[in-house]
């Protein structure tokens, strides 16, 4: 027997947990007690992420912190002794951040927490397996960028910006092939062991001793200091423009219009984040709407902003067939000009809201997804009532907030434009479309 479908209800409000904060030693201890969450995350945050590499030796970052899971022993020796204690090891480089982690039952959060100090702190480092991950990462680099959507994305920096922006995060192939096993420990040593950083931990926190934690991870290791973000230099060059990197008898291309956007700080982001959900970051939004479901060019196209802490970038992408690829360039300007010139609708508006409030108690529902919030507090210096203004930043939204924003924060005339297709094919259809003078690129030649 079918029963009746329960009434929806008005949704409840949400507030973030509060959490608590302690100094220990260098370093400090944010935490949040989640009474019952068994499953607890670590996470240990450096601010030594890809912008502040040296230029000599890009994509160093990336590198030691692939290298720190090979553990004290070295030969891969963390993940087996993780495992011993149900947890599995979290870490990845942001251009801001440099962050490590474990992920484990909230019984063996002790044991599992010493195997983070001992790895961050004192790995082995040894020649071969650093040599080892670095050619890890160099095959990986191209096999990835075989991909065309990842070979645009990872090329559209240098279109952007001069200096460390304008190679991929992972560095560029030919600079990381110079990188040797005493360049990253020289980089362990002074940006990562050498500075306590932040301890983010989540989780049931019950008898949970957070000082003794701190202090175990932290070591006698000194504070981290701070530096003044400074704003990347632009790329030179007409703008806009296009830019297709050669994928001959390619039957498809993968779209991607950008341009640089404000760092994080100078970013109002619930206007921001607002237009760019209604051009681009729902299923029902403009360019969805026009790209996939009106005229069929697509399986889906989005957008986002990208944004650091010393500058940004705002994405458009899509994949189209290559007879396509000159009109979906020229449709996805036509809906910016109308979001700009006509403002937001109020179903528009209230999708907005919507869907980013209403889903907060999903959204912060367990140890992961909270401490990934309080790691990019900690990354970009956000308040600890961050989520909850922004929440406020969306429920207050009006449609003359998102008309300005789309004024303000999309910019077409400064848009650089990555293809990677089939050039013989696209050059003159492109050149016709009046999105900026046409370049063709070999991809491997990219990052030589």
């Amino acid at each position: 027997m079918l029963q009746t479908r329960p009434e929806l209800g008005a949704p409840k409000p949400y507030t973030f947990p509060k959490p608590r904060r302690l100094t220990v030693g260098g370093g400090t201890v944010v935490a949040i007690d989640v009474p019952g969450q068994a499953f607890a995350s670590v996470r240990l945050v450096h601010p030594s992420g890809g912008a502040a590499e040296p230029p000599q030796s890009m994509g160093v970052a990336a590198l030691t912190n692939e290298a720190l899971e090979d553990g004290v022993h070295g030969n891969s020796s963390l993940a087996p002794a993780l495992e011993r204690h149900g947890a599995e090891w979290v870490s990845r480089v942001t251009w801001d951040g440099f962050i490590t982690g474990v992920d484990a039952p909230a019984n063996r959060l002790k044991d599992a927490t010493a195997l983070l100090a001992e790895a961050v702190r004192s790995p082995a480092l040894r020649d071969e397996d650093v040599l080892r991950r670095r050619d890890q990462i160099l095959e990986r680099f191209w096999l990835d960028a075989s991909v065309p959507s990842t070979l645009a994305a990872r090329a559209v920096g240098g279109q952007l910006f001069t200096g460390r922006y304008a190679t991929p995060l992972s560095g560029a192939p030919e600079r990381l092939k110079s990188v040797d096993p005493q360049t990253v420990r020289d980089f362990h040593a002074s940006a990562v062991a050498g500075v306590a950083g932040t301890l983010v931990v989540v989780g049931d926190l019950s008898g949970v001793d957070l000082e003794e934690l701190g202090s175990a991870v932290f070591g006698g290791a000194g504070s981290a200091q701070g530096t003044e973000p400074t704003a990347p230099g632009p790329a030179p060059g007409e703008l806009p423009r296009v830019v297709v990197l050669d994928r001959p008898d390619s039957v498809q291309s993968a779209l991607l219009m950008a341009h640089r956007a404000p760092a994080r700080s100078q970013v109002d982001l619930p206007r921001a984040d607002g237009v760019s959900d209604v051009l681009g970051g729902m299923f029902t939004s403009r360019l969805n709407l026009e790209l996939r479901e009106r005229l069929g060019y697509t399986y889906g196209a989005g957008c986002r902003f990208d944004l650091r802490r010393d500058g940004g970038v705002f994405l458009i992408s899509t994949q189209v067939d290559t007879e396509t690829t000159a009109h979906s360039l020229t449709a996805s300007l036509a809906e910016i000009e109308r979001l700009r010139s006509d403002g937001v609708t109020e179903g528009e508006l209230s999708a907005v809201r919507e869907s980013n409030t209403v889903g907060l108690p999903v959204t912060y529902s367990t140890a992961r997804s909270l401490a990934g919030a309080l790691v990019e507090m900690v990354v970009h210096g956000l308040p600890e009532d961050h989520i909850d203004r922004l929440r406020a930043g969306f429920e207050a939204l009006t449609a003359d907030d998102l008309a300005r924003a789309a004024q303000e924060y999309l910019r077409p005339s400064e848009m650089v434009t990555v293809i990677a297709g089939d050039a013989k094919r696209l050059e003159g259809p492109l050149s016709e479309a009046g999105a900026g003078p046409v370049t063709v690129r070999d991809p491997e030649a990219l990052w030589s």
